[in-house]
């Protein structure tokens, strides 16, 4: 899907089970960029999965390995600046087909940038690809976009 496109689920029911696992899936991803290692992000996707961080520019990494060097880059650039570190997902939009599934959800992030003391804070959506392996969810392929990014000077840091 892209902005502007919006197709209905037609067809059978979703499994329940699949879509709790699903959320479980993106959820956990919030939780372990935020505050996980880089390879338990790796581990979300699955050994041939795709990343295209397309808020940085067209390159795409292809293997678990690949997209576990991107977060080890991630975390270095971007991660070790920032505290408080938040983010997460609504309304996804899950559509289920066997063990493939689409999804499409909007993303919201906010942090305190170290360096000047100010809160930035990011919105975008995923779009995701995932697969199904050995009765587990994993990101066959995940395409990050931010829409816009805004930074917060005046503000109250409570712990």
């Amino acid at each position: 899907m892209s902005d502007g496109e919006f197709k209905m689920v037609d067809g059978p029911h979703q499994p329940v089970e699949d879509q709790l696992a699903i959320h479980l899936l993106l959820n956990q991803y919030c939780h372990v960029v935020d505050r996980g290692t880089v390879d338990e992000i790796a581990a979300l996707f699955s050994e041939d999965g795709i990343l295209r961080p397309l808020h940085e520019g067209p390159e795409i990494f292809e293997g678990r390995d690949a997209v576990r060097a991107w977060y080890e880059d991630y975390d270095k650039r971007v991660r070790a600046g920032r505290r408080h570190r938040r983010h997460r997902i609504t309304v996804p939009f899950i559509t289920i087909t066997g063990d493939t599934a689409t999804v499409e959800c909007c993303l919201d992030s906010s942090c305190v940038l170290i360096a000047t003391n100010v809160i930035s804070v990011s919105a975008g959506r995923y779009e995701d690809k995932l697969v199904k392996v050995a009765g587990q969810w994993l990101f066959k392929e995940r395409a990050i976009y931010i829409n816009h990014i805004h930074q917060v000077e005046a503000f109250r840091e409570v712990n």
